[in-house]
């Protein structure tokens, strides 16, 4: 059992074998009287039949994505259906589904993860598809999970090397929020920043054929989401190469592809990595431009989703930012950078464990062109500071 303290939405935190017996526990003692709907989608519904076999069930599609119209359905079957609580039997894009869906709902949720494949399980927003463009949302965390790793280990390894992929990604994420502070006084918040990097730690000691690694991978993942509650953002778990992932996952640089979320942040941490490693050769005062943040500059990219990007970036969140709080900074910037793993070595790492890392296993142009664009323009896909984001100016 991990130490993870209990947030302040999800009180309750059950990662083991007894997990589906104190589910039953927790229902019949927090929602006595109170019916309860399972939320799930092809892939999960055997489970929720299963494991939950008294509840009435809403099935979504193979491949469900999580969208309003989506989330719009779940809460109108939630509110005609007098359901008390609901409970998110999936992974990334059902229990977003749920959150949403509770929150519009005003009813409670309860995680129930069938893969240890992403960190938003227990996270306190949505991250949805709002007519194309990608958007987190404030939503709805679950009063509790419970994890059993007889249904999440079973689940095909694809889904638990995705989880890796999002755990890596934190690499990037904790360099940016650093980065931001440095930069622009951002808060920090040490507890959450050595509780992630336990998460690393822990998931990188076990062999990856050992049984328990799985259930590490889970671990690690409820951990680094747990850090959205702890904060009040995703600021600690989501940086640039959360930033790329979204960019391909609203479709205008290119078409859908059935890779995973996960797999895209693994991918994105390594190409944002190689990136970020060529910092410290670079004065990044001396070339530093204000952009010119305008349709005009960003239509090519982002077509129809434009006014929504720029909206996202309104206020510029670089407007205070200086070429002498740049050149003062970047001494430390070049410190935490000597600070990253290496490239090559996290690459070797994925490729030993059978996780993808390269664009064209996700099913994107492996070309030069299309990754430069990616790092130029996905760091508006949200209003917050990257180094990558100062780097693509400086570009």
């Amino acid at each position: 059992m991990p130490v993870i303290a209990p947030g302040p939405y999800t009180k309750t935190l059950v990662i083991g074998d007894r997990a589906k017996r104190e589910a039953h526990k927790y229902f019949s003692e927090e929602f006595s009287g109170k019916k309860g709907l399972v939320v799930c989608d092809e892939n999960t519904e055997f489970i929720a039949r299963r494991d939950f076999p008294a509840f009435e069930s809403l099935t979504f599609e193979k491949g469900a994505v999580a969208t309003d119209t989506n989330g719009d359905a779940a809460a109108l079957r939630l509110s005609k259906g007098g359901f008390g609580y609901a409970v998110a039997c999936g992974s990334g894009s059902i229990s977003d589904i749920t959150r949403y869906a509770a929150a519009k709902a005003g009813i409670p949720f309860v995680s129930y993860p069938t893969a240890a494949s992403m960190d938003g399980f227990v996270s306190s927003v949505a991250a949805m598809t709002i007519d194309g463009r990608k958007a987190t949302l404030p939503s709805k965390a679950p009063v509790a999970l419970f994890a059993d790793p007889a249904v999440f280990s079973s689940a095909p390894r694809r889904l638990t090397l995705s989880g890796v992929g999002d755990i890596l990604g934190k690499y990037i994420s904790l360099f940016d929020w650093r980065t931001a502070h440095w930069l622009m006084d951002e808060k920090l918040d040490d507890d959450l920043i050595n509780l992630i990097n336990r998460a690393i730690d822990k998931m990188l000691a076990l062999d990856p054929d050992s049984p328990g690694f799985a259930e590490a991978v889970m671990e690690g993942l409820v951990m680094t989401g747990m850090t959205i509650q702890y904060y009040g953002s995703s600021r600690p778990a989501s940086g640039a190469e959360h930033h790329l992932s979204h960019l391909w996952e609203m479709h205008c640089m290119s078409e859908p592809t059935d890779a995973l979320h996960g797999e895209k942040v693994g991918v994105s941490t390594l190409i944002v990595l190689d990136r970020y490693k060529a910092a410290p050769d670079e004065d990044l005062a001396a070339e530093y431009i204000k952009p010119e943040f305008t349709k005009e500059n960003l239509f090519h990219i982002y077509g129809p989703l434009t006014d929504g990007i720029i909206g996202e970036n309104t206020p510029d969140p670089l407007a205070a930012l200086t070429r002498e709080k740049i050149k003062a900074v970047q001494p430390e910037i070049n410190r935490m950078v000597k600070e990253l793993p290496d490239t090559e070595a996290l690459r070797d790492y994925m490729k030993k464990i059978g996780a993808v890392t390269t664009l064209d296993e996700i099913g994107l142009p492996n070309t030069p062109r299309f990754k430069n664009l990616s790092m130029k323009y996905a760091p508006y896909v949200r209003r917050r500071i990257t180094l990558l984001k100062i780097l693509n100016i400086k570009d």
